[in-house]
């Protein structure tokens, strides 16, 4: 048997993890905040930028396994980014180092409320899926407890930066009128709910990454090759986008994590609508008539003799029924297919299709109510039947 990916694994020539601090609380240890925000801050550690480390909290019961295996890896894991650029192949494979370690909420929550409460650490990040982005869901009332926690221990503390990174428009803003109506709620004091205002700033963002989990074959060839290995094994495309709604030089001041996958600019509306309308309603637009009619992948999908031509087509009832600009939106929508096509993603629709309503509601009604066409009304027709 293979050995476990531990801390032995961890070059000596890359940057020196014990001594950066953690700086970023994350809620979430998903495939997707992986292999974007951690590989991010990855990136920026190896660049010599001491972006730090990051302490990850585990909020659900599918994530315990994650949590366990981050711990039992000491926080590494690899990303391997396989597609086509252009038309040809590519392939990377690096260790991620930038986790320190996976917390468990229900059983450590006042660790994660030191945690919270440190001066050092600037920036939470979440992930918990637009299902958990409620007001009734957990993960809210615990962001609350924890920045109630830095509150009372740390008041003049530096700022601190929440960036959500769950597809919901405006999630900034959205989950700052959460907190405060939880803090209004909950016999806070006006001061903690002043301090806020004062001291966190919510900044929306946008994620733009394809991920998946390999299956059990690949995964076993991907460990012989790797010779160790490795229950956090992450697939991605080569293709990334994290566009971060803030005062750029603010956020770089505590999160100098900025290359050309990752943006700050003062308003990100362009990059949120081209990726909801183009890439995720046209995924949340497919996947019931995909899986009615059988097909696994998306890869399939493009192959297909009917799927295919739906494909294309949609694209151009979606175009106009946006404010993108023409041009663009070809561009990005020819981008869209080619890594659809990736040969080396096993992109399953079932698993797009979690929260399949939630998520027709947010990426697809608007595109219907403002130009209904023959495919869109098709995917509303196949969404019905399968939902």
């Amino acid at each position: 048997m293979l050995p476990l990916l531990t801390a032995a694994r961890w070059p000596a020539t890359a940057y020196d993890r014990d001594q950066l601090p953690e700086r970023v609380l994350q809620f979430g240890s998903g495939m997707l905040l992986r292999a974007l925000c951690d590989a991010a801050v990855d990136t920026a550690n190896r660049a010599g930028t001491h972006a730090g480390r990051i302490a990850v909290v585990q909020s659900t019961a599918e994530g315990a396994a994650r949590s366990s295996a981050l711990n039992a890896q000491d926080g590494l894991f690899t990303l391997v980014e396989r597609g086509l650029s252009g038309g040809a192949p590519l392939e990377r494979v690096g260790l991620i180092g930038a986790i320190s370690r996976a917390l468990a909420a229900d059983s450590q929550w006042n660790v994660v409320r030191d945690v919270a409460a440190r001066p050092e650490i600037q920036v939470i990040v979440s992930n918990v899926s637009e299902a958990g982005f409620r007001i009734d869901a957990p993960f809210p009332g615990r962001l609350t407890d924890a920045l109630h926690a830095r509150f009372t221990r740390a008041p003049d503390a530096p700022s601190l930066f929440v960036i959500p990174t769950e597809l919901v428009p405006d999630n900034g803003p959205r989950l700052a009128a959460m907190v405060d109506e939880l803090a209004s709620h909950q016999d806070r004091p006006q001061a903690f709910r002043d301090w806020l205002k004062a001291h966190v700033r919510f900044c929306s963002s946008l994620v733009d990454r394809i991920v998946t989990a390999p299956p059990l074959e690949p995964h076993s060839a991907l460990e012989a090759q790797l010779g160790y290995r490795d229950a956090l094994l992450t697939v991605a495309e080569p293709y990334s986008l994290w566009a971060i709604e803030a005062d750029p030089a603010e956020l770089r001041a505590v999160l100098p994590i900025e290359s050309a996958s990752v943006l700050f600019a003062p308003d990100i509306s362009f990059y949120r609508e081209r990726k909801l309308r183009l890439l995720n309603a046209v995924h949340t637009a497919t996947a019931p008539l995909a899986l009615l009619a059988g097909v696994r992948t998306v890869r399939e999908a493009t192959v297909h003799p009917t799927l295919a031509p739906f494909l294309k087509q949609l694209f151009k009832e979606i175009i106009p029924a946006t404010d993108l600009p023409a041009d663009d939106a070809r561009a990005f929508a020819d981008q869209v297919l080619e890594r659809f096509a990736n040969p080396w993603l096993d992109h399953e629709w079932r698993i797009i299709a979690t929260n399949q309503e939630e998520k027709f509601r947010i990426r697809v009604v608007p595109l219907i109510s403002r130009r209904a066409q023959p495919e869109l009304e098709l995917a509303a027709a196949a969404h019905l039947l399968f939902t």
